[in-house]
């Protein structure tokens, strides 16, 4: 088995078996890990320390994370999530301190909800500081983070000056990691298509510009252990540009093993460069382990290693060779949406069937895009009209992917709603791949699988019944009640602009889409605000 054979792989899984028991034994909890969270009761308090990202300002205030190295004078190092007003020219190394209240990160109404106190812990970070008053100290910015920044925000203004919208901000996005002039209109055409990856710099990204950087250092006539050795600080210097998020570091770290082992004259085992990386990752963040992004991440790429040559032998005997790159692209596309359904599914409770086709039309230009807007940057320094050109040409065609985006967005079956799995289901998932494939001529074993799938589905189909009830902070309380699919909601609540949102996903994915009745003491248009719910009747009580 190759978890014996290779001994990375096996330090990792056990590794990955510790990190998942120090988790049930609430080793990763905020009371076992933050100081800070000691002074989270409404007192005035002052922090002192270092801002070690890009602040981003966002509905009139900026956003940064801070790392602590003093409270009201006592040392204490430890990471925060700050909103503050919008102070002058702050900005990623600035040493500060500011005057405010600490808070813990609310915690989501529903099940399923997005729970961004738990999103910011998988990041080491326990509390928001809300801040009032502040004080630059001193400035202390690491040069080659300083130097990217300066780069990325020269890149971005370049865009803003040569591209009209949406253009520029779907460029900022796809290149630089800047979505914050991204409208929320495109940004839900993408979504709808299950392209939004593409706006977000991640392993894609990553490799294209592994093989961009590669193509531009072999025109210097350099050997291929130098071509590749550069590549490495290249591709890690972009992802500091980019704003140095977990996917793209993942990719740096993933391709720095791979070209490592090329510039060794060693075969790059890929499971064994894969690991190494997770567990480097692991190393530094146990909680990475935990994060959609991290488990995306892997299973996309362990989708397309392990189910591209199956999928692409099917018609491996293509001769035209415009049918058989269009069949190697989607093959590596429907490896990955195979690899990653459950996991979408489990995380955002919807799923896009046209995604398939939107990826196969789409991923394959994006790579082109990156190299021509890398060669449009590279024209604004040597003539004004050449750079002119490039970007007449680059508008021309991102005017025809959002096109296509948009008419593929159209459809109503875009993207469906679907009940989320639990973490059995989704693991039996995979189990039930690795068997058939590996198994696939073994009729004993397939007719066993084929028994516990119907098992499962008959037990798991057994008893929908449930009766739950949520509290939250803000007096409201939700009563759910399913016996014989008759659903009766009863809510007392103080208006809410969140709450039916919140609930509505609750309940899709729970697989509830119809209520026969919804008892409640608010005045508001019940039926309006549940707009993916049908309900059959509304009892109002005082």
């Amino acid at each position: 088995m190759i978890l014996f054979k290779r001994p990375v792989i096996t330090v990792l899984v056990l590794y990955v078996l510790i990190i998942i028991l120090l988790n049930y034994f609430g080793n990763f909890s905020a009371i076992n890990r933050s100081s800070l969270i000691g002074y989270t009761d409404n007192i005035r308090i002052t922090l002192t320390g270092k801002i070690i990202n890009e602040p981003v300002i966002k509905n009139n205030r900026q956003q940064f994370i801070l790392e602590t190295t003093g409270l009201n004078n006592n040392p204490i190092k430890e990471k925060t999530f700050v909103y503050a007003p919008l102070f002058n020219d702050l900005k990623y190394g600035d040493i500060i301190e500011l005057s405010g209240k600490l808070q813990i990160p609310p915690s989501p109404a529903f099940p399923g909800n997005f729970d961004y106190g738990k999103y910011l812990n998988r990041q080491n970070i326990y509390t928001l500081f809300y801040a009032s008053d502040f004080e630059l100290l001193e400035q202390k910015p690491s040069s080659i983070k300083s130097f990217a920044l300066k780069t990325k925000n020269d890149i971005s203004n370049k865009l803003t000056n040569y591209f009209k919208l949406p253009y520029s901000s779907i460029l900022q996005a796809m290149l630089i990691g800047d979505k914050s002039s991204l409208e929320q209109e495109t940004k839900n055409i993408f979504v709808n298509t299950g392209l939004i990856h593409i706006l977000v710099v991640s392993g894609l990204h990553v490799g294209f510009g592994v093989v961009i950087f590669i193509f531009l250092f072999k025109l210097f006539n350099l050997p291929l252990k130098y071509v590749y050795l550069l590549t490495i600080p290249a591709i890690f210097f972009y992802t500091i540009m980019t704003g140095a998020n977990p996917p793209a570091i993942r990719a740096s770290i993933m391709a720095s093993c791979i070209l490592l082992s090329l510039v060794l004259n060693r075969e790059p085992l890929i499971y064994n460069a894969i690991a190494l990386s997770a567990l480097i990752i692991l190393i530094f963040n146990p909680q990475e382990l935990f994060t959609a992004s991290f488990q995306m991440s892997f299973l996309a790429t362990l989708g397309i290693i392990y189910l591209y040559p199956k999928i692409n032998n099917i018609f491996g005997k293509i001769k035209n060779k415009y049918l058989k790159w269009f069949w190697n692209v989607a093959s590596v596309t429907l490896s990955a949406q195979i690899a990653l359904i459950p996991i979408l599914i489990f995380y955002f409770g919807k799923l896009s069937v046209i995604s398939f086709v939107a990826n196969i039309l789409i991923v394959p230009i994006v790579g082109f895009l990156i190299g021509l807007s890398l060669v449009f940057y590279i024209s604004t320094f040597l003539s004004g009209y050449l750079a002119l050109a490039f970007a007449i040409l680059l508008s021309g065609l991102l005017n025809i992917i959002l096109g296509i985006i948009q008419i593929l967005s159209n459809f109503n079956f875009s993207m469906i709603t679907v009940k989320i799995p639990t973490v059995l289901e989704i693991l039996f998932y995979y189990f039930t791949i690795i068997i058939i494939l590996e198994f696939k001529h073994n009729k004993r074993i397939l007719f066993g699988l084929f028994f516990l799938i119907l098992i499962m589905f008959i037990t798991s189909n057994k008893n929908n019944d449930f009766t739950k009830t949520f509290e939250s902070s803000k007096n409201i309380t939700t009563h759910i009640s399913d016996k014989s699919s008759n659903i009766i909601i009863f809510k007392q609540i103080k208006k809410d602009k969140y709450y039916f949102s919140n609930l509505q996903q609750y309940l899709l994915g729970q697989g509830i889409k119809s209520v026969d009745q919804f008892c409640t003491n608010s005045n508001e248009d019940i039926k309006e605000n549940l707009p993916d719910i049908k309900i059959k009747e509304v009892l109002y009580s005082d």
